[in-house]
């Protein structure tokens, strides 16, 4: 299983010479399945520990450039417009307001929308 700095060189290979992933596996000799296979598995322990690696980075190569040493960052950092999937939990809220008002938010909710509702209430 390829080791999670392996993962990131690859990642950023791919990045800064424009070529595919699948090119650079090819190129390296690594078949999909050795790659995302491990992929997946650092991106779900990054999830499960989301503040483990936050604001840390590692240095590839020596001489080389430094990278942030979670995949999930790396891949945010490279396709900035993606959505990562998150997970919807099905959740009542309800808040009242400085009039006394209330207010009932009833569906499904992942973390970013629950941010976005607080944020503004």
């Amino acid at each position: 299983m390829l080791s999670k700095e392996e993962v990131l060189e690859i990642i950023s290979y791919c990045d800064s010479h424009k070529i595919q992933r699948s090119v650079r596996l090819k190129e390296s000799g690594i078949t999909h399945w050795e790659f995302y296979k491990p992929r997946r598995k650092y991106r779900e322990n990054e999830k499960s520990h989301p503040h483990e690696d936050s604001g840390s980075f590692i240095q590839l190569e020596s001489g080389g450039g430094f990278v942030p040493c979670s995949v999930t960052e790396m891949e945010k950092s490279l396709n900035p417009s993606r959505k990562l999937h998150t997970s919807s939990e099905s959740m009542t809220i309800e808040c009242q307001t400085s009039r006394g008002g209330m207010v009932r938010i009833n569906g499904k909710i992942n973390a970013e929308l629950l941010s976005v509702l607080v944020k503004n209430l």
